[in-house]
C-alpha cells in the first residue's frame, strides 16, 4: 500500500489520532510577532481527499477501526490540520486516517526533514496542512500563527523551531519526553481570520467541518 514507506521511520509508539474535533470561530488578525523560519518536508501538489466511499473500502473497514465511532472516523477524515509528534504509530493512524493513502506523488523538501529527530525533542514543531499552503510562520507572545491559504489540491508538512524553548532537547534522553509547553498553535488565512486552534501540541481545533 502506498502509505507502507512509514514503516522505515524507527521512532517510538506515540498517540494515534483517532479523535474528532470542534470549535468556534475566532477573528485571530494578523499577529505583528517576530516571522518564525519554516521547512516544507513532506508535500504534495496533487492529492486530493478521496470519496467517503473510497476512504471506507480502504481504511475504515480495517480490523484496526472495528467499534471506532463512524462519526468520529468521518470527522478525522474532514479535518484539514494535524500536528505530528514525531511518531511512527502516530502516523501508521493519521496518514490514512484523513485519506493521504490516496497521494500518488509525494516528495521530500529540505535535508533537514530527515533530522525528525528534532521533532520527538520538542525542538521542532510539525503540522500538517491538508488542501492549503503555509505562507509565513509568526511568534507573538507564546503564540506561534501560521499564515496559510487554501489550495484545491495538495498537502504540506512543515515544520519549525519552538524557539521558545531552545534549551530544551539535546541532553534529554529520546525515550523520556519533555513536560508539556505552554505554546500554542493559530492557523489563519491571508485575512487573519482564524481556521484552527491547537494547544500544546494537541489535535487542532477547527471551527467547523468539511462534511455534509
Amino acid at each position: 500500500m502506498r502509505y507502507q514507506w512509514l514503516l522505515s521511520l524507527m521512532v517510538p509508539l506515540v498517540a494515534g489520532l483517532v479523535a474528532a474535533t470542534c470549535g468556534t470561530s475566532r477573528e485571530a488578525g494578523l499577529s505583528p510577532g517576530q516571522k518564525v523560519p519554516f521547512i516544507v518536508c513532506w508535500s504534495s501538489k496533487t492529492w486530493t481527499r478521496p470519496s467517503e466511499e473510497e476512504q471506507a473500502k480502504e481504511v475504515w473497514t480495517r480490523a484496526r477501526y472495528t467499534g471506532v465511532d463512524s462519526g468520529k472516523l468521518r470527522a478525522v477524515f474532514y479535518e484539514h490540520f494535524f500536528p505530528w509528534a514525531g511518531g511512527n504509530s502516530e502516523l501508521f493512524d493519521s496518514w490514512p486516517l484523513h485519506g493521504l493513502w490516496s497521494a500518488d506523488d509525494t516528495s521530500t523538501g529540505d535535508l533537514l526533514c530527515n533530522d525528525y529527530l528534532r521533532v520527538i525533542r520538542q525542538q521542532d514543531i510539525s503540522v500538517y496542512l491538508l488542501l492549503h499552503e503555509a505562507r509565513e510562520v509568526r511568534l507573538s507572545g507564546n503564540t506561534y500563527q501560521i499564515v496559510v491559504e487554501d489550495t484545491p489540491s495538495g498537502f504540506q508538512e512543515i515544520r519549525f523551531p519552538d524557539v521558545l524553548f531552545p534549551e530544551r532537547g539535546t541532553q534529554e534522553p529520546l525515550t523520556t519526553k519533555s513536560r508539556m509547553t505552554s505554546y500554542t498553535v493559530v492557523i489563519v488565512n491571508t485575512q487573519g481570520e482564524e481556521l484552527a486552534r491547537s494547544e500544546a501540541g494537541r489535535l487542532f481545533q477547527e471551527p467547523s467541518s468539511e462534511s455534509p
